[in-house]
């Protein structure tokens, strides 16, 4: 593991193949910018539901379980979960902590092979 991404995961979809690795990370980069652009405290709970969700199959499919688990968690962060929007809050910055640190990695790891 690179600390970030499970790269045994990554390397069992590439075959050893740099560019289509890249190309998976790159993809991943853009999904977490989309869905963290997406996610709002205040979201009814099917938005925000849907933004975990999508986050967290991005981040399963290249082996970011960090950011999978803490998406699992807030997609059930719906109905009347109590104290809701503080649990939302405590989720996002956690999320866009994970998140943040996952780019900057899939960039390094592109770099390496460019």
């Amino acid at each position: 593991m690179s600390g970030v991404f499970d790269l045994a995961h990554l390397e069992r979809y590439v075959c050893g193949d740099d560019a289509l690795r890249n190309e998976l990370l790159s993809i991943f980069e853009e999904q977490a910018a989309l869905w963290m652009a997406r996610f709002s405290i205040g979201d009814d709970d099917e938005c925000w539901h849907d933004a975990a969700h999508a986050l967290k199959g991005a981040a399963r499919a290249v082996g970011a379980w960090d950011i999978g688990e803490a998406c699992e968690a807030a997609e059930k962060l719906v109905g009347g979960v109590p104290e809701k929007i503080a649990k939302r809050r405590r989720a996002l910055g956690e999320l866009s902590e994970l998140v943040a640190v996952a780019v900057a990695e899939a960039g390094r790891l592109r770099g390496l092979v460019a």
